[in-house]
């Protein structure tokens, strides 16, 4: 009996010691798991409807193109400016006008000649734009007007859309070159003798874009 007892007491503070030394490990682990799941909680970013874009560049230039109007090409000349994101998307805006008056009928006088303008939102994706030439897409909607050449008080208004697909060519860092072709849209058109489709048409265009991209 007499090794009994401190048989017992040895076995029940080996047991607490046990026990004790669980509990701290336990607590030692605790900042641990919690440092984890902040870490965890701050990878998790906000979606947006766009995606994880981010800004990565500034870009701008001069923008000339033909584009058919009525039976004639008229040289349209203008430029743009714009914001970089996610290295591939484009989002500006730009102005065009007519250089020349363009006319619609076939016998032209100076009471058929219009001046055309064009502004509007550009939206572009250029895939593989590591590439020296690579694809670009490219999509303007916008306001436009039409005038009788020398009369801005009978200006018509309407709405423009363009969509184009051409190359991209990386010159240098700061300069690029588009080569696009595409189709403008009108509609609104509400001047006697013209419709959208005199104002619609096929476009050729060479742009000039300056920026950079980090």
């Amino acid at each position: 009996m007499r090794y009994l007892l401190p048989s017992l007491l040895c076995f029940f503070g080996l047991n607490l010691a046990a026990q004790t030394g669980g509990d701290a490990a336990v607590l030692a682990y605790q900042p641990e798991e919690k440092t984890y799941e902040l870490h965890e909680f701050k990878q998790k970013r906000e979606r947006t409807l766009l995606g994880d874009l981010d800004l990565t560049g500034l870009w701008g230039g001069p923008t000339y193109n033909y584009s058919a109007s009525g039976d004639e090409w008229a040289f349209v000349r203008g430029g743009f400016g714009g914001l970089e994101f996610g290295e591939d998307f484009f989002l500006g805006y730009g102005g065009w006008k007519s250089r020349e008056s363009f006319n619609i009928d076939e016998n032209p006088t100076d009471d058929t000649a219009y001046d055309f303008r064009q502004g509007g939102v550009i939206m572009a994706y250029s895939p593989n734009r590591d590439a020296a030439i690579h694809p670009r897409f490219t999509a303007i909607l916008g306001p436009g007007s039409i005038d009788r050449a020398g009369e801005e008080f009978e200006r018509d208004r309407m709405l423009i859309g363009q969509a184009m697909v051409g190359l991209e060519l990386n010159l240098f860092q700061v300069m690029r070159l588009g080569i696009d072709g595409g189709y403008r849209f009108a509609n609104g058109v509400d001047t006697e003798g013209i419709t959208g489709n005199d104002i619609s048409g096929a476009v050729v265009q060479i742009e000039a874009r300056f920026g950079f991209s980090w």
